[in-house]
């Protein structure tokens, strides 16, 4: 049965550079890949852990023919990663390994100037959580950029709503029209406009495109509307504005001076 030193050795080929290039498996970031037990690991370990030695709890394995190959950009193509020749592996935590590559994380923290030229001073620069710089001018003008995005998709906003408006108005008055009782004009303009209210609301999550739909949106809303109007009223209790004048409680405001609900505390004029 062979060892893993032999499994290793026997997928590998000279490279430039002194490196031993691993033919086997890699990982979709390039690195070389072993199966052990049915379980994948990474190559570049088992070859530190069998040539040079134990690798510390919460350490990784580096290269230094990556280092020092200055014409190497890194990435998934980075010959270097594939790398096992056990005199280029060393052991060194996971953030020097980021501070060591070639990606803007690791390059980074050399800039003296961000992407658009704004100086990395200490009036300009704030530091995240995790260490990294962020220019402050640009976080300004990305703020900025955002407000004026969100005003934008509001004006638009405002705009598409006025323009269905103005031309289903008098459909949602023609639906609230029809459920009212007796056909009370003057409940049905109330009734249209808190409608019109709620279609507002739920505007943002309106997902019609025809004029169809849209009718069909504005009638369940107006519908709704006009029950929940019936569905407080019936569970309202009316009192009188003398609380000693019982007799008139129900009678009409201009016989019991004015009838108040309890469960909103505004007068009631008669339906």
């Amino acid at each position: 049965m062979k060892t893993l030193a032999d499994r290793l050795l026997t997928k590998t080929t000279p490279g430039p550079s002194g490196c031993v290039i691993w033919t086997g498996n890699t990982n979709s970031n390039g690195y070389p890949r072993l199966t052990i037990d049915g379980r994948a690991v990474n190559a570049q370990r088992i070859a530190h852990e069998q040539f040079v030695g134990p690798i510390p709890e919460g350490h990784t394995v580096g290269r230094t023919c990556h280092q020092v190959d200055l014409s190497c950009k890194g990435g998934v193509t980075c010959l270097h990663r594939r790398c096992i020749n056990p005199g280029h592996l060393f052991v060194m935590t996971s953030s020097e390994a980021g501070r060591s590559g070639r990606s803007i994380a690791g390059t980074g923290r050399d800039w003296t100037h961000c992407a658009q030229g704004h100086p990395f001073d200490e009036a300009n620069t704030m530091v995240r959580k995790s260490g990294s710089r962020q220019c402050r001018t640009c976080h300004r003008h990305r703020a900025a950029a955002s407000r004026l995005r969100s005003a934008e998709r509001a004006e638009r906003r405002k705009q598409a709503f006025g323009a269905m408006y103005a031309a289903q108005q008098g459909f949602v008055t023609g639906v609230v029209l029809s459920e009212v009782r007796d056909r009370n004009f003057a409940l049905a303009e109330d009734l249209t406009a808190e409608a019109f209210i709620r279609a507002w609301k739920a505007w943002p999550k309106c997902r019609a495109t025809t004029d169809a739909q849209v009718r069909a949106w504005l009638r369940t809303i107006a519908r709704h509307t006009v029950i929940d109007h019936y569905r407080v009223k019936r569970n309202t209790v009316e009192t009188a504005t003398d609380p000693t004048a019982w007799q008139y409680a129900n009678q009409p405001v201009e016989q019991s001076g004015g009838c108040y609900s309890v469960r909103s505390g505004r007068q009631l004029t008669p339906a």
